[in-house]
């Protein structure tokens, strides 16, 4: 069976989209999140369909709850193949507008914390011969959308680290890739959606978290095993429109 520890894993969205990705192709997953009941309301729905599944509390911007998390996750399994960094905030607000607390939770969240996760776990899958990783962007990333600069900048470094991981460890037979999905359907933001799906995306369905999840279960995949350093995006065309559908 082979392990990977989900941050953000209990988010009601994209994050709990991959743990029952995962979980429905036979990963021991590891669910990883501030909200510890959050992370348990996964497990018991994971568990609830066959999967394997143990919650964890991680703080992703303190580093000795990121090394307890891996550390208690190699002692639940005696292994750690697999690292999805999916834990993040946004922030909506014109560039020069925000806080510096502002500037720098989104940073201490959305990057300095997937580089705390890979710098605790590449050690181990070093030893391992090799290992995969997997770090949630936006499309953001890709290009500019009013209010949402700082947001972007953090998923544009985050896609900057992704290539450089992979770079850095690719001999290690580690692989690093990023998935950046567009806007995701969740309950209760349907009616925002119903627009954003008529005019800015080209297919005619919404993204939902499982759509993200299946992109990251093909990543870590075996399938993928020449797949590294490469953007994913999974966001029914958003990104490769140039101008909106009318």
């Amino acid at each position: 069976m082979r392990v990977c520890v989900v941050t953000g894993g209990g988010g009601v969205r994209i994050g709990s989209g991959i743990c029952r990705a995962l979980a429905g192709k036979g990963w021991a997953v590891v669910v990883a999140d501030q909200d510890l009941d959050a992370a348990e309301t996964v497990v018991e729905e994971l568990r609830a369909t066959g999967g394997t599944a143990v919650p964890m509390r991680l703080d992703v911007t303190d580093d000795q709850s990121v090394r307890d998390v891996v550390a208690a996750t190699v002692a639940e399994y005696g292994q750690l193949d697999a690292l999805v960094n999916s834990a993040g905030v946004g922030l909506r607000k014109h560039g020069a507008e925000a806080t510096p607390e502002e500037f720098d939770r989104l940073h201490a969240i959305n990057y300095r914390g997937p580089w705390t996760c890979i710098r605790e776990v590449v050690p181990i899958m070093v030893g391992n011969g090799g290992g995969s990783i997997v770090n949630i962007g936006s499309v953001h990333a890709a290009g500019a959308a009013e209010t949402f600069t700082l947001y972007a900048a953090t998923k544009a470094a985050l896609t900057a680290l992704t290539r450089g991981i992979a770079r850095d460890y690719g001999r290690h037979n580690i692989r690093c890739n990023i998935v950046h999905p567009g806007a995701v359907e969740a309950r209760g933001n349907e009616h925002l959606l119903a627009d954003f799906v008529a005019t800015k995306q080209m297919l005619p369905a919404a993204v939902e978290a499982i759509d993200i999840g299946n992109a990251v279960a093909f990543l870590l995949s075996p399938e993928a095993r020449s797949v590294t350093g490469v953007e994913l995006f999974v966001d029914a065309g958003t990104t490769a429109m140039l101008f909106e559908q009318r």
